[in-house]
């Protein structure tokens, strides 16, 4: 389960200058025993005299961090003071060659946890240095996590999602990143295979609809459990706007689709881009649009 601390709580870090970035270190409130995974490392871009900030969200896979750091120095040019920090099983959170999303859900469900947990975490410490305003940038499976954290914390204010989706139906069994998953799946130890994911989410609508709050996971099926789809409901969608890509093989349209209708419509953008062109043909529109609705 998703260990958050209270709004009170501080959290102990320590700050250092790495090749000439900050970078923020705080041990994870989610505890695997896993000093990798347990150290979570952030970047800090500081603005001073505001007391705006943004969390971004990286996405799955070891080269988009370079890119994000384009948006974090614009950002930070413009009034923000920026923290982005590094997911689990990823970068200097590797643990030898597991990915994010292998293995069986509840695997995955302990990632995701520990993922939202570290987010939440760093509000607390954007808060410690007297920051009133926190907003979130979360791309593809970030923007899942940011979905989950913003749901988890009222102190994350507006929230920009990049190409990124809901209701893992779709994105297990229509995606190409996890295609991997799918071979597992298949195998004859599986518990759980495409025919039995259906049935799992025959009622999934209603149960989207009739979630209120993190107590309402315990009788939810695993997957559920980190899905972006079934947090969605919690969001007010005056605070969302979402970015999807037209030729997206990563996320599934359906995935998007049903992110975007869990939030009851918020403001969209369609770009004419697959999903890791997005960035590459439309970084600009993306941070200058993200910037006026935090501005606004």
């Amino acid at each position: 389960m998703y260990v958050l601390n209270k709004p009170e709580e501080k959290i102990n870090f320590e700050i250092k200058n790495n090749a000439g970035l900050k970078t923020i270190y705080f041990n994870s409130l989610y505890k695997t025993n896993n000093p990798i995974l347990d150290k979570v490392k952030c970047l800090y871009f500081p603005c001073k005299h505001s007391k705006d900030s943004i969390i971004i969200v990286h996405g799955m896979g070891e080269r988009n961090l370079k890119y994000l750091i384009f948006y974090a120095k614009k950002f930070c040019e413009n009034g923000y003071n920026v923290i982005l920090p590094i997911l689990p099983y990823h970068y200097d959170r590797k643990v030898d060659d597991t990915a994010f999303l292998s293995g069986f859900t509840e695997d995955i469900e302990k990632r995701f946890n520990q993922s939202v947990s570290d987010i939440i975490a760093c509000c607390s410490i954007l808060t410690e240095f007297n920051i009133n305003t926190i907003n979130i940038l979360g791309f593809s499976l970030g923007g899942i996590i940011s979905v989950i954290s913003k749901a988890l914390d009222n102190r994350i204010k507006k929230a920009s999602f990049v190409v990124t989706g809901g209701n893992f139906e779709h994105i297990t069994w229509h995606s190409i990143a996890t295609k991997v998953l799918r071979v597992r799946y298949e195998s004859p130890d599986s518990p759980c295979n495409s025919k039995l994911c259906t049935q799992k989410h025959k009622n999934f609508c209603k149960i989207c609809k009739d979630f209120k709050s993190i107590d309402d996971l315990t009788n939810l099926p695993s997957c559920f459990r980190y899905d972006a789809s079934v947090f969605a409901g919690l969001l007010n969608k005056k605070d969302v706007i979402m970015f999807n890509a037209l030729f997206d093989i990563f996320i599934p349209r359906n995935a998007s689709n049903d992110l975007w209708d869990k939030l009851n419509h918020p403001k969209k953008y369609m770009l004419p881009a697959g999903h890791l062109t997005s960035h590459v043909f439309f970084k600009k529109f993306i941070y200058k649009t993200t910037l006026e609705f935090f501005n606004s």
